[in-house]
C-alpha cells in the first residue's frame, strides 16, 4: 500500500510502499480520507531511534471496514466509520484499529456526512468540545477563544455560539473568517497586543479563556483578562495551574490521549452537531497523498485556515 511515513529514524517523511497492516484482533479499514492535525508533524519531530518504523502519519480518518477482528465486533465490513488510528497512522490505504481502544475511538459515519467532512471531525472536534465542558461555558459568558480560526479554534467558536456564550475570537489574520463562524468580537495579533486591548475594553474581564495558541512563556498574560474565579485551558500543556489558582483562576491543560470524549460517544456527538448544523467541518484544502508534505508545512507556517484533508 502506498502510505506517507518515516522509514528509519532520521529521514524526512516520504511516499513509501508499506504491507497492509495485518494486527489481530483488529478492523482492517480501507481509508478513505485522512485529517490533517498539527499532532500529525509534532510526533514526527519526537521520534527517536528507538521508535517503531516505519512511521505512518496521522491519526484521524474515514474510511470503510474491510475486515473485522475474529468473533466480530461493532461494525460489519462495507461500513462507513470514522475515528482516530494512532497506532498504524491515517496518511495510508490502508490502517488497523482495535475495537476498544480508549485512544483509537471509532464511530459510524451518519447519514448526511461525507467521508470528507467526517475525516476533519475527530481530534479538532472532540478536543474542542471537552475544552468547552472543561471551561464550564454556559449561556451569557464571555469567552475568549485564541487562535480562533484554526480547526480546534473553528469548532470552540461555534459551539461557544451554541451554548449562549459571548466569543471574543484572536486571530493572526483572518478576522472575517472569525466572524462567520460566530465571533462576536475579534482581535488580530497583526494589529497589536491582542491582551492589552481586551483588558481595555473589558476591565472586569472574561470569564473563560481557551488558548490554542500560547506556550508556557506567554500563557502567563492570560490572567491579566481572566476574573476572579474564571477558568483557563491552554490545549498544547502550557499553562501552571498552581500559578494560575494563586490568582484566583481554574486552570487546566488537555491532553488528546486522556482525553475523556476521545471515544464513541465523543465522536457521535459531534457527528450529530455536523448533521444539525451546530458546526460546519470548515475543509479548506483537500489534497492527495502526494500533496501531504506540502500541506503539512503549510500548516507548520501558519498559512492553513481551516482544516485540510488528504484523500488517498
Amino acid at each position: 500500500m502506498r502510505a506517507f511515513a518515516v522509514r528509519k529514524f532520521g529521514e524526512a517523511p516520504a511516499i513509501l510502499d508499506l504491507p497492509v497492516p495485518a494486527e489481530a484482533g483488529s478492523y482492517l479499514i480501507r481509508v478513505k480520507f485522512a485529517g490533517v492535525n498539527p499532532i500529525d508533524y509534532k510526533l514526527v519531530e519526537r521520534l527517536t531511534a528507538s521508535s517503531p518504523f516505519p512511521f505512518v502519519l496521522g491519526a484521524d480518518f474515514a474510511g470503510v471496514v474491510e475486515a473485522v477482528p475474529a468473533g466480530g465486533g461493532d461494525f460489519r465490513v462495507g461500513d462507513r466509520i470514522f475515528g482516530m488510528a494512532r497506532t498504524h497512522g491515517a496518511y495510508a490505504e490502508h490502517t488497523a484499529v482495535k475495537p476498544g481502544v480508549k485512544t483509537e475511538p471509532l464511530a459510524r459515519i451518519p447519514e448526511g456526512i461525507s467521508d470528507e467532512q467526517a475525516a476533519a471531525l475527530p481530534i479538532a472536534g472532540v478536543t474542542a468540545l471537552q475544552s468547552l465542558e472543561m471551561l464550564g461555558m454556559s449561556s451569557g459568558q464571555r469567552v475568549v477563544v485564541m487562535g480562533a480560526t484554526g480547526g480546534v479554534g473553528g469548532f470552540a467558536v461555534q459551539m461557544a455560539r451554541a451554548r449562549g456564550a459571548y466569543v471574543i475570537a484572536t486571530v493572526r489574520g483572518g478576522a472575517d473568517e472569525a466572524r462567520r463562524l460566530g465571533a462576536d468580537e475579534v482581535y488580530d495579533t497583526k494589529v497589536g497586543d491582542v491582551i492589552g486591548a481586551i483588558h481595555a475594553d473589558y476591565l472586569d474581564g472574561v470569564d473563560a479563556v481557551l488558548d490554542l495558541v500560547n506556550g508556557k512563556d506567554a500563557i502567563g498574560r492570560d490572567a491579566e483578562i481572566i476574573k476572579r474565579g474564571g477558568s483557563l485551558v491552554s490545549t498544547i500543556q502550557a499553562a501552571d495551574e498552581k500559578w494560575f489558582a494563586e490568582r484566583g483562576i481554574a486552570a487546566q491543560n488537555i491532553l488528546g490521549n486522556t482525553n475523556p470524549l476521545s471515544s464513541p460517544e465523543g465522536l457521535n456527538r459531534i457527528a450529530r452537531m455536523l448533521v444539525d448544523g451546530t458546526i460546519t467541518a470548515r475543509v479548506r484544502s483537500t489534497v492527495g497523498l502526494d500533496g501531504a508534505a506540502e500541506v503539512i508545512e503549510k500548516l507548520k507556517s501558519g498559512g492553513l485556515r481551516g482544516k485540510a484533508v488528504i484523500r488517498i
